[in-house]
């Protein structure tokens, strides 16, 4: 239950920075995503939301679903891993150069996913 709160929460404070000015969330990730030291940081974090997910999604409203959803960031964070460093920062740069003109419109799905993740724990 705590780990959807937890994440809603992260995720709705990403959102309202996107919202209100969205230069300072791409400004930060251009500073620190294109990093190895991201790269390996955010395999640690799947991993380790992936299994938080998988455990606590019993306790939410849509169990299969974020027993699903835990599977395809398990996936995501092995990914990651087995991607070589050059090709990490090659897809980081073209994300954040191509979403960048659509900062508000990501905040305001940021804060709609934040909001499931809050209204699905039970």
């Amino acid at each position: 239950m705590y780990t959807f709160i937890l994440l809603g929460i992260a995720t709705v404070m990403a959102a309202i920075v996107l919202l209100i000015k969205p230069k300072i969330g791409f400004d930060f990730g251009r500073k620190y995503f294109l990093t190895s030291a991201f790269q390996y940081g955010s395999v640690v974090l799947s991993l380790f939301l992936a299994v938080a997910l998988y455990y606590s999604s019993s306790t939410s409203k849509f169990p299969a679903f974020f027993e699903i959803f835990s599977l395809f960031v398990l996936a995501g964070g092995i990914i990651c891993l087995l991607l070589p460093p050059s090709d990490f920062k090659e897809i980081v740069s073209w994300e954040l150069k191509t979403f960048s003109p659509y900062g508000r419109i990501l905040g305001l799905f940021y804060g709609i996913i934040g909001g499931f993740f809050i209204y699905a724990a039970n």
